[in-house]
């Protein structure tokens, strides 16, 4: 077993997550790597190196950035952080990345990016994996940690030899100070997630809202309600077992409202900067499914629409929402 700097590791995407993960590892002496598809951007991340900021302390790391996959070969491991709707592009670019022990992870939000994973890599080398650390990305390689909490991950397609290697990794994050568990079946933690993400982030990215103003307001906690319901119906059609009824399926939106209350979904903050959303990955998502199993989803397909609609027209946010 070789020694933890001596592993190769690439993060795919220098977003707040991305660059946040990238930090972490190299604090503590970690061998990693960060590629970017854009080499001005890769470029000047490399000479001013990554700025994490939290309550109560700030550093600066200066970890490899690249924009060129070929330069760093074959990886032990690729964890993807990009956004759900650049996941297509990313998997053009990191074929060299890729060998054939290469174990491919996305931490990404929505569901469905396996499916292209799987274009560039076998199934039984692909891991999910759903996190409760919290950034938001500053400036250029500037990052605000909001706040900490555990990450989970699970295999795909069950694979004795994968899995060793993922509970390495997992070791790697822990010792790191990132918290982080394997899990046999990755399928629920991803739904818990999805279902946290359909009742959150279309809402506050149409109505301008902070994570906490949510419940605040009864047509927006009428709404979130109504989503949530038909996303946790449609787990049950596809038989995931989430063990949440669908009180506690509310309730665990609630309680993420109200322990992120000041925060800004990443769906809101794509508005706010007129960047594509992950809409077609959660809530679009969740209309799609129901189409194919005859579960009706007229909430979700609407804020579906609604958020395309305000992409396209480009509806300018104020720049203060507390506010709201």
């Amino acid at each position: 077993m070789r020694e933890r700097n001596q592993f190769k590791l690439t993060i795919v995407g220098p977003g707040a997550m991305g660059c946040l993960l990238a930090a972490t590892l190299n604090k503590q002496d970690c061998h990693v790597s960060l590629l970017d598809y854009k080499p001005d951007r890769a470029e000047r991340l490399k000479k001013t190196g990554i700025k994490v900021m939290s309550s109560n302390e700030a550093w600066t790391v200066f970890p490899n950035v690249t924009a060129e996959p070929e330069a760093l070969g074959a990886q032990d491991w690729v964890i993807v952080f990009v956004k759900a709707v650049q996941t297509a592009d990313a998997v053009k670019r990191i074929g060299p990345l890729i060998g054939p022990r290469t174990l491919v992870v996305t931490l990404q939000n929505g569901i469905g990016h396996e499916s292209t994973l799987s274009k560039i890599v076998k199934p039984e080398l692909i891991a999910l994996g759903v996190t409760s650390q919290g950034a938001t990305l500053l400036n250029e390689g500037r990052v605000r940690h909001a706040g900490s909490g555990p990450t989970t991950l699970g295999l795909v397609v069950h694979n004795p030899e994968a899995k060793g290697r993922l509970i390495s990794l997992v070791t790697l994050l822990n010792n790191a100070g990132w918290p982080s568990q394997v899990v046999e079946y990755i399928h629920p933690h991803i739904w818990r997630k999805l279902i946290v993400n359909v009742g959150i982030n279309a809402l506050t990215a149409l109505c301008c809202l902070t994570n906490g103003k949510l419940p605040q307001h009864p047509e927006s906690l009428r709404l979130q309600k109504l989503a949530v319901t038909e996303a946790w119906t449609l787990s049950l059609k596809k038989g995931i077992p989430l063990d949440l009824s669908l009180e506690e399926a509310h309730d665990m939106v609630n309680s993420v409202c109200k322990a992120t209350a000041e925060n800004k979904s990443s769906m809101l903050q794509d508005r706010i900067k007129n960047r594509p959303t992950e809409i077609d990955y959660i809530n679009g998502a969740i209309t799609e499914m129901g189409g194919e199993l005859g579960v009706a989803t007229p909430v979700n397909e609407v804020l579906t629409l609604l958020v395309r609609l305000n992409s396209r027209l480009g509806w300018k946010y104020p720049v203060n929402i507390k506010r709201y």
